[in-house]
């Protein structure tokens, strides 16, 4: 019998093309968001909505130019000493809209008439409700506790935001990703059958550089979540910075590596790596690393920003195969619940 997250996993890429065709909504919001002028922007969120909150910074301040910090929600929640929010852009990015800490910060840039909008897969939730705008994941009922296909509709949602605050014409670049996700769809035994060398695995580090650095702790956390692995993610740079000496003979390390400006430090730290004769699994689009390595390969020429919405999927199906490869439950992992209510 397949497990909810598995189903959930391969609804991921009709989420995305659903998102798209929420256009007028978007261009709407965008448009008040333009009037208001935001001269810095804040992203907060919780667990995997904050991994995805991390690519948003890349994004947003790689196009739009304003500067993004993400939230610290303690400074309000515990310590009652919120910085000053206006001319603020703040952005909610929570799947259920109930989690007690974002929507507090949400209600403070209210009281100091920051513009807000709320990003939820839950229009009847608190966030929706105290937000100056809501922009609608509408992924469906998510029933594994692991997030997966809400995780892709979040980077769809702030991918679409910007490219409609830019006025860019996204139609081809987006067509090529869904193409290429849709390949991926049909390639899923291939990952199950790469999971198999790492049953036993119980540690391990990922590592992504740039814009992928939002995929190393999105798949980490899977990771934790459903195999119960100390999964460690790193950016690809700061992982020379010290935690290298983690490494030994076996140690295994999944690496994202997209073609695009951050090829040529990648293949630098695979050098590296493979000089410490660690057990390197590759996630990428690069065609020179294809017969060389053991690793997933996608023949897609998107540009490299966009590409987190392209590993996702291979890293949440390598997530999924192991844990059942482990016998463990994705669906209703150990301790855990889908609402996480924190304050």
């Amino acid at each position: 019998m397949e497990k909810y997250m598995y189903k959930e996993i391969k609804e991921g890429v009709k989420v995305l093309e659903k998102i798209k065709e929420n256009k007028d909504k978007i261009k709407s919001i965008v448009e008040e968001i333009k009037e208001y002028n935001p001269k810095n922007i804040i992203l907060v969120a919780r667990g995997t909505s904050d991994n995805a909150g991390v690519w948003g910074k890349y994004y947003i301040e790689s196009y739009i130019k304003i500067p993004v910090s993400l939230c610290a929600p303690s400074l309000y929640t515990i310590y009652h000493n919120p910085p000053i929010l206006k001319d603020s852009l703040v952005i909610a990015i929570s799947q259920s809209g109930e989690s007690e800490d974002i929507c507090e910060v949400i209600r403070e840039a209210n009281n100091q008439n920051a513009f807000t909008l709320g990003i939820t897969n839950n229009l009847n939730s608190k966030l929706a409700e105290i937000s100056k705008k809501v922009l609608f994941l509408d992924a469906g009922e998510e029933k594994s506790i692991a997030a997966t296909k809400t995780y892709l509709a979040e980077l769809g949602a702030l991918y679409f935001l910007v490219n409609h605050w830019i006025n860019r014409d996204n139609s081809k670049e987006f067509e090529k990703l869904i193409i290429s996700l849709r390949e991926i769809l049909e390639r899923d035994e291939e990952i199950k059958e790469k999971t198999n060398p790492y049953k036993f695995m119980e540690h391990c580090a990922v590592l992504g550089r740039g814009y992928n650095l939002a995929t190393a702790l999105e798949m980490a956390l899977k990771l934790k979540e459903t195999s119960y692995i100390l999964a460690e993610p790193y950016s690809s740079a700061d992982f020379l910075h010290g935690p290298l000496a983690l490494v030994s003979h076996g140690f295994p390390i999944f690496l994202f590596v997209p073609k695009g400006e951050s090829l040529a430090h990648s293949k630098e730290v695979i050098k590296i790596l493979e000089e410490k004769n660690v057990d390197l699994f590759i996630f990428s689009n690069e065609e020179s690393l294809f017969n060389n390595y053991n690793g997933f390969f996608i023949k897609s020429d998107i540009p490299e920003e966009i590409s987190p919405l392209l590993f996702i999927l291979p890293a949440q199906f390598f997530a999924y195969f192991l844990t059942i490869l482990k016998n463990l439950d994705p669906d209703q992992p150990r301790f855990l619940k889908k609402i996480t209510i924190t304050k």
